[in-house]
């Protein structure tokens, strides 16, 4: 698959004089002056397609204030301008304006409240961000400084830290809540709303399955238990994201995957630091969201097998080490408090497996995603065996919990 036509034509507005202007106000210099034309590229590797529509470039530009000629590497979001599934995903500014939000307000804060006790939490500079005239929002583009962005994480050391960035995310944001910060009315909106984003990929998804239970039978056990969770679905999701009233609601990351952090990779291979992106979609709500996307969305199978409960004791016990070292004086809660928290959003992981599972197993460059979602080919993996085998153990195992039920 090529690019799609939207990431190869930018907008007529992101010209020179547009970034200019970006760089005069990101540096409070109006003497800045570019000295050669701004080049743009797509923002993504082929096949990729986020909802947003990405744009690299790099700005060459003198100041009065300054001796030589400095540069800057970027990267922008903006909105899709071609009519299709990522417009309407988009039409609203929302995801944009909590972007804005969280890397010019929030995560400059928890930079400093975990480096008050040694800590060091990582993101990329915010240059700009603006909602009219046009939506974009840019920040420096790092992947010159050694900052990759990884495939599925292959071993459980090659997890920690990630674990340790959810954890430090989570801990700094309980302590602005406690410190007046308000996050939990700022971040409280209507998330649930983006429920009707998701209804192409759950209409597909859930429809691939009951496929299943019609055509194989050891499928067959599945359909009615399924069925009843995709009909409740829009109510059970609007749930996931209203504070939690059985444990310490966190600002949640949301779309916490691997595809939305970048590694720093040593020379033999090993995962020696990450740092998250994308924080459109934060809201104040349960840590179980993000918990589910940390064991579903980021490691292999093995990995998630062999260290599920690993992985959530390596969080916890980092998390409330945070909160101890920040001097939170709230109730912290229990391990077997959060576990119990995590059995009751479990259905966050059966909208997972059901929605995300399958496209671990799409070659993205050789597939038209947005053909497959709207229905108009078959998904391929439905005849693929470890495809098959994999969806009958989760499923059995959610419903031998009690997290899919035929009630």
């Amino acid at each position: 698959m090529s690019y799609n036509h939207d990431e190869l034509a930018a907008p007529a507005w992101l010209n020179d004089e547009f970034f200019r202007d970006v760089m005069r106000e990101a540096n409070n210099d109006p003497t800045i002056e570019l000295t050669s034309g701004c080049v743009l590229r797509p923002g993504t590797n082929k096949g990729d397609h986020y909802a947003s529509v990405m744009f690299r470039t790099t700005v060459k530009y003198r100041s009065k204030r300054s001796d030589g000629e400095q540069s800057i590497n970027l990267i922008m979001k903006t909105k899709p301008e071609a009519e299709g599934l990522k417009k309407e995903m988009l039409e609203d500014n929302a995801l944009f304006d909590i972007e804005i939000r969280m890397y010019s307000k929030i995560l400059p804060e928890i930079t400093r409240l975990l480096k008050e006790i040694g800590e060091e939490f990582k993101f990329p500079k915010y240059i700009y961000g603006a909602l009219q005239p046009n939506t974009v929002f840019i920040l420096e583009d790092i992947s010159n400084q050694g900052w990759v962005m990884g495939d599925f994480i292959k071993t459980f050391e090659d997890m920690k830290p990630i674990v340790r960035n959810i954890a430090m995310f989570h801990a700094a944001s309980v302590m602005i809540e406690s410190n007046d910060g308000n996050i939990s009315g700022e971040f409280n909106y209507a998330l649930d709303d983006m429920y009707k984003n998701f209804v192409p990929l759950v209409t597909k998804g859930f429809g691939d399955l009951l496929h299943l239970t019609n055509t194989c039978s050891e499928f067959a056990h599945f359909a009615k238990p399924l069925e009843n969770f995709q009909c409740k679905l829009p109510e059970t999701f609007k749930s996931w994201y209203k504070p939690s009233k059985t444990i310490q609601n966190v600002l949640i990351h949301g779309d916490f995957h691997s595809k939305n952090m970048l590694h720093q990779i040593d020379s033999e291979g090993r995962h020696t630091d990450t740092i998250l992106l994308d924080y459109q979609i934060c809201c104040w709500t349960s840590p179980a969201i993000d918990l589910y996307y940390l064991l579903d969305m980021i490691p292999t199978q093995e990995v998630k097998d062999n260290h599920r409960h690993e992985l959530i004791y390596l969080y916890y016990n980092q998390y409330s080490d945070l909160l101890k070292r920040m001097g939170f004086l709230g109730k912290i809660p229990t391990l077997l408090e959060l576990q119990i928290e995590l059995l009751r959003c479990a259905g966050v992981e059966i909208f997972h497996y059901a929605v995300f599972t399958s496209f671990r197993y799409l070659d993205h460059s050789a597939l038209d995603i947005e053909a497959l979602l709207l229905g108009k080919i078959d998904n391929p993996v439905l005849e693929n065996p470890e495809f098959k085998q994999l969806m009958h153990s989760e499923l059995s195992r959610l419903l031998q919990q009690g997290s899919l039920t035929s009630v």
